[in-house]
């Protein structure tokens, strides 16, 4: 592969390793740029490959694993509030369009705060769940459905960046698609967190082969330039805590499999008390973009048409 930024293959090995949600013996490398330090998968899964990496089962297209309590329930309802409020912030309500809309509640959220919603996602159960909640969603690509130029206010992607084959191309398509004023708010994981410091190979940012790019700040600048995008501001503000947590219990696995402290420890850091307990941690850690997610909001650069 070739550097999605640099167009040529100029790299270093930097990780190995095995798909770890789903298991298997297929080892799987990430490797730098050493032009603009963009981290990438090399080799990857084709266009017709990837989707058995992505099965019915695939939590993000249900969040069935995240809403078996009433405290799932509660904080995943507050996260998708905080989604809207992020997404919306400083602009009326328009037409959105949410790139990789999984089951659809972010926007069921959005339209029921006054936006005409449109959503885009690969995955056949997560759309016809979409579709039950009365959602205009299209199963498949962007590139393949059809939006006229212009036509979004806003457009949102929440962890999805990374997993396309071809963000920059993708990043000018969604700049084709904002109305003058429009935004992109695209989240993703954060290459100079704490997170990929600590953990390094075992950082659920990482999740080979799903995620196919880590963006460290220069290429993701880069390729938003290049896409007719400015950056508005870039924030820690959703999801690092619980990334972090992913990252811990990897790291168990890791070190602990077959111990009979590993699921004592993973009862521990899963439990409400460790979460409060870090919670000001992880708050300081955002404050300063040290978090393992990080969100930027962008807007068609003037000029660009």
């Amino acid at each position: 592969m070739t550097c999605n930024l640099c167009k040529v293959e100029d790299s270093e090995p930097l990780f190995s390793g095995h798909d770890r949600l789903l298991g298997g013996a297929e080892v799987f490398q990430l490797v730098r740029c050493r032009r603009c330090g963009l981290i990438y998968l090399n080799p990857r899964p084709t266009l017709e490959e990837i989707g058995r990496y992505y099965p019915a089962e695939y939590e993000p297209f249900t969040r069935q694993g995240l809403t078996r309590t009433w405290y799932g329930r509660l904080t995943y309802r507050v996260a998708i509030a905080k989604r809207c409020r992020i997404a919306a912030q400083r602009q009326r309500p328009g037409r959105l369009l949410d790139v990789g809309c999984g089951d659809g509640d972010f926007l069921l959220a959005m339209q029921q705060r006054g936006w005409e919603v449109y959503g885009v996602d690969i995955s056949p159960v997560a759309v016809a769940i979409a579709r039950q909640k009365g959602l205009d969603v299209f199963h498949g690509q962007l590139s393949e459905a059809g939006f006229a130029e212009e036509s979004f206010d806003l457009v949102t992607m929440w962890d999805v960046l990374e997993h396309l084959h071809d963000p920059g191309a993708e990043l000018a398509r969604i700049a084709r698609l904002l109305r003058p004023g429009g935004r992109l708010v695209a989240t993703f994981p954060n290459a100079h967190s704490l997170d990929f410091r600590l953990f390094g190979p075992v950082w659920t940012g990482l999740d080979s082969p799903r995620h196919l790019y880590v963006f460290v700040r220069p290429a993701l600048l880069a390729l938003f330039r290049n896409a007719g995008l400015e950056v508005i501001s870039a924030r820690c503000v959703t999801g690092g805590q619980r990334v972090s947590t992913w990252s811990l219990e990897w790291l168990i696995d890791d070190r602990l499999a077959g111990h009979r402290l590993n699921p004592v420890l993973k009862r521990m850091i899963y439990s409400r008390a460790w979460y409060w307990g870090w919670r000001p941690f992880y708050f300081l850690i955002d404050l300063l973009g040290w978090g393992s997610s990080i969100t930027y909001t962008c807007r068609r650069a003037r000029g660009e048409a």
